[in-house]
């Protein structure tokens, strides 16, 4: 009886199990669906790198084609060829951007679209040989909104923002999926024996419930890298909204273009940006040895216009005397008294800024004649890019190897240490601006040093470091002062100095020792050497009044004494400075 009782349950129980398999069946192969949908939506969607379009920029149909770069601002130049300007007209995609024509055949208006927000409106030239110059010029502020770069990532943006919708809803109905599987296995559970083969690590619903979760996992991850590119593209947005916004040039052309020679120049503009610049780096590196010094000149040229430049060809000008100058003009200069108690002006203007301006030195130098209006101009061999940030480019400018007067100079007066100096005359045909020099001896980097402007024929003279193997010995007794006269009394002193220098160097090596004798400014101020005093080589020591110079070509471990000794006598009323 038992027996036939277990037999009824262990068929009961199949039979259960097999309608159980069949709608677990069912309810996994519409989870599954969902599972393969969820991949699919995520794959299908190949967008573009957020990246790469954020940092992308359009090649203008008008490039530029030179670049003529001064201290502070630049010179731009486009042109456009009669090739160039079908492609516009014909509305080809390809080199088009910032082009924009008007008209027909016989007149047209072409827009030069995306010029710097830093473009000096003053400064615009406009030339060609289809330009109708009666019919003038029109700069206009453009629209960020227009842009194509700005209509590119706001397409984008939309695209991400409803991408990221969909997700959202992807990601509700995996959760509704899978709460509803849970359940309908749950209702489904005919004893704890079939539970457990169905939930076992290889079974079916181990396998359906991993990859519902899975699915989940990586619509979540979706939703992450879309929300951060909608940030991105966003940021861009906001950032493009916050630049100045840059200019537009509506220029008439006449004719048609197609009757022109395809390389020939139809549109040429040249301006003048801001925030763009050169400055100079020098380098001299000193071979003691050869006593050769070889001197590099770089120009670091750096541009913050927003558009980068291409590789065109570059000159440098140390002056721009093309940029804007108004008519010159003066306001009233007036003059008022200043009340006692106060101690101010009783009229504002007592002390304008026009009087200011008229007692400060003049900072400009004499105007440079020049049919250019750029000063010097330094021809850059080997262009180029140059990106627009707050970086720059070094460029080449000259290099040079060049035999160099060497001497160890020094003057004990002021210091104990020995300055190797190096003299050397570039080779150059124009003047160069005053910058910083980067300065090695035997390899070795010193301290670097600013040197005024550089004028052809005249030598450069540099300190390439301290030489410890030249000792100096400095003796400054006290001085000795005293009062004498006998129809009237004056006071004196008397100094004395002695300098000892050693040379440890292994050959003889030149130096110089500079002294200082005092210069009377007054007829009763009498200054004299002392006859001990050593004859010195020069007294007026590059033009220098009072400063003595001894030389020597001084050989290893031999002293040499250097006397030196004045007395100054003035009249007893009378105080003098500095003793």
């Amino acid at each position: 009886m038992a027996d036939r009782q277990h037999a009824r349950r262990a068929v009961f129980a199949g039979g259960f199990a097999g309608v159980f398999t069949r709608v677990f069946t069912r309810v996994f192969l519409a989870a599954g669906l969902l599972v393969v949908g969820g991949a699919a939506f995520g794959a299908d969607r190949a967008n573009p790198d957020v990246e790469t379009l954020i940092a992308g920029t359009d090649d203008h149909a008008m490039p530029i084609d030179r670049l003529t770069v001064a201290p502070s601002g630049a010179w731009v130049t486009r042109t456009l060829s009669a090739d160039e300007l079908v492609q516009a007209v014909g509305g080809s995609t390809g080199g088009t951007v910032g082009l924009r024509v008007e008209g027909d055949q016989t007149v047209r208006r072409v827009w030069v679209l995306g010029l710097p927000a830093g473009l000096d409106g003053n400064s615009l030239r406009v030339s060609g040989s289809r330009v109708d110059t009666e019919a003038g010029v029109r700069v206009e502020r453009e629209t960020v909104s227009e842009s194509p770069r700005y209509q590119r990532l706001d397409r984008r943006l939309a695209e991400v923002e409803a991408e990221a919708r969909a997700v959202a809803v992807a990601v509700e109905e995996n959760a509704l999926r899978r709460g509803i599987a849970r359940d309908q296995l749950a209702s489904l559970v005919p004893g704890e024996a079939t539970l457990s083969a169905l939930w076992r690590d290889d079974g079916p619903v181990a396998d359906l419930m991993t990859r519902l979760s899975q699915a989940r996992v990586d619509l979540i991850e979706r939703q992450a890298r879309l929300s951060d590119d909608r940030r991105r593209l966003q940021a861009a947005l906001d950032e493009m909204k916050a630049e100045p916004t840059g200019w537009r040039v509506g220029v008439t052309l006449t004719g048609n273009p197609v009757d022109s020679a395809s390389k020939s120049e139809v549109l040429r503009l040249e301006y003048r940006v801001e925030n763009a610049g050169w400055e100079p780096i020098y380098r001299a590196a000193l071979d003691t040895g050869e006593r050769q010094v070889s001197w590099r000149m770089t120009a670091r040229v750096h541009q913050q216009t927003g558009e980068d430049w291409p590789a065109a060809p570059m000159t440098l000008v140390t002056s721009d005397q093309r940029q804007f100058h108004p008519v010159p003009s003066l306001s009233s200069l007036t003059v008022g008294f200043v009340d006692p108690e106060q101690g101010g002006p009783v009229r504002p203007l007592a002390k304008s800024s026009a009087m200011l301006a008229e007692s400060a030195p003049m900072a400009r130098g004499a105007t440079v004649e020049d049919p250019t209006g750029f000063a010097t101009e330094i021809a850059i061999n080997k262009p180029s890019v140059v990106p627009s940030g707050d970086g720059g480019v070094n460029l080449a400018v000259l290099d040079q190897r060049l035999d160099a007067e060497l001497a160890l100079r020094v003057a004990p007066q002021m210091g104990r240490e020995a300055v190797v100096v190096a003299s050397f005359a570039p080779s150059i045909v124009h003047p160069l601006p005053a910058g910083r020099w980067e300065v090695f001896r035997d390899g070795q980097q010193q301290a670097g040093q600013s040197v005024g402007t550089l004028a052809p024929d005249e030598p450069v003279e540099l300190s390439f470091g301290v030489d410890p193997r030249l000792v100096i010995d400095y003796d400054q007794p006290p001085d000795e002062r005293a009062e004498h006269g006998v129809i009237g009394k004056f006071r004196q002193i008397e100094r004395v100095r002695k300098v000892t220098l050693t040379s440890r160097h292994e050959r003889a090596v030149p130096v110089t020792v500079l002294m200082r004798l005092p210069t009377a400014l007054d007829a009763d101020i009498v200054v004299e050497p002392l006859a001990s005093t050593s004859e010195p080589d020069e007294r007026a020591f590059e033009g220098q009044k009072g400063v003595w110079a001894y030389r020597r070509e001084l050989v290893p471990d031999t002293p040499w004494q250097i006397d030196f000794a004045y007395r100054v006598r003035w009249p007893e009323e009378k105080r003098i400075s500095p003793f």
